[in-house]
């Protein structure tokens, strides 16, 4: 079990929502609401694009196509941040996996799948290293992942490059006190 640097930095990160919620969040009248679907590819909590505005534009867009949308800008302090950038983190995570899908056969349950887009798996493999993270003292604050699309052919700019379209990286924000400022991005700022 590795411990999780407390990351002495902060980013910026980008969140797009619909303008009545977002209004509400930078007034302080109501929190952050952290996703808890089945399949949140990082397990749940509060999903940001880091240095990535128009990509929370976009996902906003699609998410909300018949409602006003904004997108908030995040300071984001990552603190205890279970990073995939981090090489053995990526270890850590497969060494969760293998001990999930040994309890999973022990107790007869089957591990969900990931299916295209839907990453259930993924969120299970994440919510049991966070549940066994927390059980060992070391609750994650946020997890910070690259995002690879894959699938239609039309990912990559030309066949066998490294580039893809669509790659980003997400932050997912399980503890709150992360969140050191929070503000509304002007209109204009969708296309910069």
């Amino acid at each position: 079990m590795p411990k999780f640097a407390d990351y002495h930095r902060t980013v910026i990160g980008y969140h797009g929502t619909r303008k009545a919620t977002a209004r509400e969040i930078v007034l302080g009248e109501q929190p952050f609401s952290p996703s808890t679907n089945d399949d949140d590819w990082l397990g749940n909590g509060i999903y940001f694009w880091e240095y990535g505005p128009q990509r929370a534009w976009k996902w906003a867009k699609d998410r909300y196509p018949k409602d006003e949308i904004a997108v908030l800008g995040a300071m984001i302090r990552l603190q205890n941040c279970f990073d995939l950038l981090d090489p053995d983190n990526v270890m850590a995570l497969e060494t969760h996996y293998a001990q999930m899908i040994a309890d999973c056969e022990d107790t007869g349950i089957t591990p969900p799948k990931n299916v295209r887009s839907r990453k259930a798996l993924d969120c299970r493999v994440f919510e049991y290293a966070y549940a066994v993270s927390e059980a060992a003292g070391e609750a994650v604050d946020s997890c910070r992942a690259v995002f690879v699309p894959s699938g239609d052919g039309k990912a990559r700019p030309w066949k066998a490059s490294g580039i893809f379209h669509g790659a980003h990286i997400q932050i997912c924000v399980r503890n709150v006190s992360c969140l050191q400022g929070v503000w509304l991005l002007k209109p204009e700022d969708e296309d910069q």
